[in-house]
């Protein structure tokens, strides 16, 4: 690849040129043109160098990747063989292959600084940077706010995350505002009853003029 052909963040520019007294080489000064020669060799030579690391490190991922290749195919086998009857194979053993080929997977992926993090039962604080929170749910049983599950684990590379983590957040149900008593109202007051009427069959009987006051009038016939 040519020098034209970089982009304008690894080109060398003027910074990378000072002024300097003119070395002599056998009495003779070094020209411009072996100046900008030595400079653009050693520009080759870091590429060079850089071109060969980013080979090395893509040989480790495709050897990574092959390794894992094979403990799925061996993890297929362990998941088939679950799937038979409970009497061909011993619950204990299969849950023991099982765990022996996920362990076999997670150490190849540390051995390539990769590494797989399960944040439930943790913070919200302690996982803010690496997870993010897919659904909420408000229950008594959480104190604070913690992942209640996890969706998907979190991938860190070299210990910079690289896959954020999907998680279910818990938090402390909301307390319930507390219902109000009310007393009872007051019954309304019975109105008096009122006087019966009289009986228009019974006759009062007229004041006397002749009569004096503190006699009882004689009674009429009727």
């Amino acid at each position: 690849m040519s020098s034209s052909d970089e982009p304008d963040a690894v080109r060398p520019g003027w910074e990378n040129f000072a002024e300097r007294p003119v070395p002599e080489v056998h009495g003779a000064t070094t020209a411009p043109e072996a100046e900008l020669a030595g400079v653009l060799q050693r520009r080759h030579e870091e590429l060079a160098a850089a071109r060969g690391a980013s080979a090395s490190a893509a040989t480790r991922v495709h050897a990574t990747l092959f390794e894992l290749a094979m403990l799925i195919g061996t993890l297929e086998q362990q998941v088939n063989r679950a799937g038979e009857a409970r009497e061909a194979v011993d619950e204990k053993l299969r849950h023991r292959e099982l765990k022996n080929v996920k362990d076999r997977m997670l150490d190849v992926l540390r051995g390539a600084g990769v590494e797989v993090r399960d944040p439930k039962g943790l913070a919200a604080d302690e996982v803010l940077d690496w997870a993010d929170p897919v659904h909420w749910l408000q229950s008594p049983e959480f104190d604070a706010e913690v992942v209640a599950e996890t969706n998907e684990y979190a991938v860190f590379h070299d210990g910079a995350v690289v896959r954020f983590a999907q998680v279910v957040m818990g938090a402390p149900a909301p307390a319930l505002a507390p219902v109000p008593t009310h007393a009872p109202a007051s019954q309304p007051e019975p109105e008096p009853e009122a006087p019966p009427e009289p009986d228009p069959r019974v006759r009062k009987p007229e004041p006397d003029a002749e009569t004096p006051p503190g006699q009882t009038p004689a009674p009429t016939d009727t």
